[in-house]
């Protein structure tokens, strides 16, 4: 696993257990969304290259108004949350057309960060001055549950879960007295995790596999390490931005960071100890959120009968056993990803002749959380949810 991988997200939600199969062009290769805040847009580049290669989510597309957070909903669509939207919208993730409203039975103030837990719930975190509660909804439905947290939290932005079950929000503050707020398994505040001084504008956090927790700061343009367990500081990691927000992994390990102010994303290699330029065209202005996906060209011609695909055990939490069934020899890649759509296991890339196939990987390591096994061809794409579990 890599260092700095950030933590797990849905669990249990194993009960919807899809299973996709689309007619598609050959593609393997990653593409990348980003949101662009100025623009009201999501824009989507190449991985490979960092090349922009349209609005995937065109301006005001749907109503979009101030996007704040892109997340691929384990469904294969985005959710774009935005300041100036009172509910989630939500697009499709190939051709970017407007699919509607997905939260409901709430008007969201200024909504900012999204988060999906291992409760198969969302949590979503709010800007208002007077409603600002963290809110979850229904990761299927998109139904509002309830507000979780029994107190506000101004200028709310991004959340990660310690090894107990706690909640910790980051809390922008007016980008000079920022901190981090501890929430227990109810929702209950129980503290300050972090107070204001080392931090000035926290936006976004998440765990790395150490257990230190790690902190992007807007306001300092740096990320910042802590003790996972008392919050205290430890160091910087990636300094040398102007304003850092919005974070994302590649099946490498590098850590890909937005500017908001320079309107670019930079790449930042562990190995190496360099951060270097990776996006700045099309037409960014204030990006704020990058989610790095395989990229899939999909139609909707089901070829579900050429291939199927079974998972077992699932749940697991050791070891998972991929099955294909091919009717046709077929020639692609078979791999794990999360429900951010990041690669986190390549299982195999190779040529199945007709017949079944069984194929075993190790998930020892993974954060407990809802993933997909799949397989990737020039004949299509199918996929299927399981979820990882403590032993």
């Amino acid at each position: 696993m890599y260092p700095f991988l950030r933590s797990p997200f849905s669990v249990y939600a194993l009960a919807l257990g899809f299973c996709l199969a689309f007619s598609t062009t050959p593609s393997l290769a990653q593409q990348v969304f980003v949101s662009s805040r100025n623009t009201h847009s999501v824009k989507l580049y190449d991985f490979a290259t960092g090349n922009f290669l349209k609005d995937i989510v065109t301006p005001g597309s749907g109503g979009l108004s101030l996007p704040q957070e892109v997340l691929l909903h384990p469904d294969g669509f985005l959710l774009v949350t935005g300041r100036g939207n009172t509910a989630i919208k939500k697009y499709n993730s190939v051709t970017g057309d407007y699919l509607g409203n997905f939260t409901s039975g709430y008007a969201l103030d200024n909504p900012t960060k999204t988060t999906i837990w291992q409760d198969s719930l969302l949590y979503v975190s709010q800007w208002g001055v007077s409603q600002n509660k963290v809110v979850r909804f229904d990761l299927k439905t998109g139904v509002f549950v309830d507000e979780f947290t029994n107190t506000g939290v101004p200028n709310g932005c991004g959340h990660a879960w310690d090894a107990a079950g706690n909640l910790l929000v980051a809390q922008y503050g007016n980008g000079a007295n920022g901190r981090v707020m501890k929430f227990d398994t109810n929702g209950v505040l129980t503290g300050i995790f972090i107070p204001s001084g080392v931090l000035k504008g926290p936006v976004n956090l998440w765990f790395g596999n150490t257990g230190e927790l790690i902190v992007a700061d807007w306001s300092l343009g740096r990320v910042l390490r802590f003790n996972g367990t008392t919050g205290a500081y430890i160091g910087p990691l990636v300094t040398g931005l102007a304003n850092v927000e919005g974070y994302a992994f590649d099946n490498q390990g590098r850590l890909y960071l937005c500017d908001w102010t320079d309107n670019k994303v930079f790449r930042y290699d562990f190995n190496a100890n360099t951060l270097s330029t990776y996006i700045q065209d099309g037409g960014l202005m204030a990006p704020n959120s990058i989610v790095i996906q395989e990229a899939v060209v999909a139609t909707t011609e089901a070829v579900s009968e050429i291939v199927s695909l079974q998972v077992t055990p699932n749940p697991a939490h050791d070891m998972v056993r991929c099955t294909i069934t091919t009717k046709e020899s077929i020639t692609g890649r078979l791999y794990l990803v999360d429900t951010a759509g990041q690669t986190v296991r390549v299982v195999a890339e190779q040529n199945w002749a007709p017949g079944e196939h069984t194929l075993n990987t190790s998930i020892a390591g993974l954060p407990r959380g809802l993933y997909r096994c799949v397989l990737a061809s020039g004949k299509g794409q199918w996929s299927v949810a399981f979820a990882v579990v403590a032993e």
